[in-house]
């Protein structure tokens, strides 16, 4: 299967995905790759032409703008998705993009944006309950850091709103406008949680009522642009978006209950709640998703990565009372490891996932 325009369009938005933009298109005979990359002053614009999409990938790849793996990845990915008859006419026939200049919201540029924000979001959730349980002694650095990255990614949200906010579903408009007043209620308590005027337990609460709304944004947009056929697979990423959720919440809890060697009151109880909605919606996941991204899920679940934090959260069930013995720093590597991963495949679901209009 030659990749075709909307193909290759789902992998170069995937493998940028909050750190820049670009398309696929037709000019003549050639295939031609036009990305824009997010720069630390300023944006920079890359032009790619190649006889075949493949090759053009190719020459991204080798001019550092694009990652080898992750754009054989998605290849891969795609080529098992796809319908027989897309797989065969995706590579004669020249299929241009819609015009969302006066049509559509792109659901596919709004999904990776929101998605990338939520991911920082969580990890800005650990990294603070972290350092707010030491006393910030720990993840000083990392803290700031990570406001900035967050940062990166909440003004790419700001500005996909502000191009197009008029094209939205109203439903989904509302939300993402609920969403942007509690991201602002974030971004003014960091002098606080910097200063330790913030406990964890309150801290954690905020960014996790900041990112359920982010995530009902996405839940917004869903049901009104992917094509019916889709929606079990759509069913499938959302369960994964929301056992990623949790799992960054027990990564919040347990680190500060690691770092104290002890639980506050409720916090245990609270642990296997959140174990208990991640498995859950891990097997919501396992019967909707289509067999390409089940496999990269079974391959990340027998990970060692994943063995690591089965280790880890077997003593905090077993030692109710304290007395874990666990590095925090060790649990916060471990877990965000297995998030990253987690990310790969709901990235790879996302991609595969065509809008109704399209």
């Amino acid at each position: 299967m030659a990749l075709g325009i909307d193909e290759t369009t789902r992998i170069v938005r995937f493998c940028l995905a909050g750190d820049g933009w670009g398309t696929a298109l037709y000019e003549g005979d050639a295939r031609v790759l036009k990305l824009v990359v997010n720069g630390v002053a300023q944006a920079e614009t890359f032009r790619f032409e190649a006889p075949t999409f493949e090759e053009a990938l190719r020459l991204a790849i080798d001019a550092g703008v694009l990652k080898a793996a992750s754009v054989g990845k998605q290849i891969a990915f795609l080529r098992q998705s796809l319908p027989a008859d897309a797989a065969g006419r995706s590579g004669t026939t020249p299929d241009p993009l819609p015009d969302t200049r006066g049509g559509p919201v792109p659901f596919p540029e709004a999904t990776a944006i929101l998605s990338a924000l939520v991911h920082e979001t969580q990890r800005e959730r650990g990294i603070s309950s972290l350092y707010a349980a030491s006393g910030g002694r720990l993840f000083g650095d990392q803290l700031v850091a990570q406001w900035r990255v967050t940062e990166r990614r909440r003004l790419a949200l700001l500005a996909f709103q502000g191009r197009f906010a008029d094209r939205l579903p109203p439903a989904a408009a509302a939300q993402l406008a609920r969403a942007q007043d509690l991201l602002g209620q974030v971004v003014a308590a960091r002098e606080r949680i910097e200063k330790l005027k913030v406990p964890p337990s309150e801290l954690i609460e905020s960014y996790s009522h900041t990112n359920r709304e982010l995530l009902r944004v996405i839940d917004r947009l869903l049901v009104t642009v992917v094509d019916p056929l889709q929606r079990p697979t759509a069913l499938a990423w959302l369960a994964l978006l929301y056992a990623k959720e949790n799992t960054g919440v027990e990564r919040a809890q347990l680190v500060s209950a690691f770092e104290r060697d002890r639980y506050v009151a409720g916090q245990y109880q609270s642990l296997l709640g959140l174990i208990a909605a991640r498995e859950s919606y891990l097997h919501l996941f396992a019967a909707a998703a289509p067999m390409p991204a089940g496999d990269l899920m079974h391959e990340s679940l027998e990970s060692k990565t994943t063995g690591t934090v089965q280790r880890m959260e077997r003593i905090a069930l077993a030692h109710r009372r304290g007395g874990f013995g666990v590095d925090p720093t060790d649990w916060f590597d471990a877990i965000s490891d297995q998030m990253d991963l987690l990310g790969d495949v709901e990235s790879a679901v996302r991609t595969s996932l065509t809008p109704a209009w399209a």
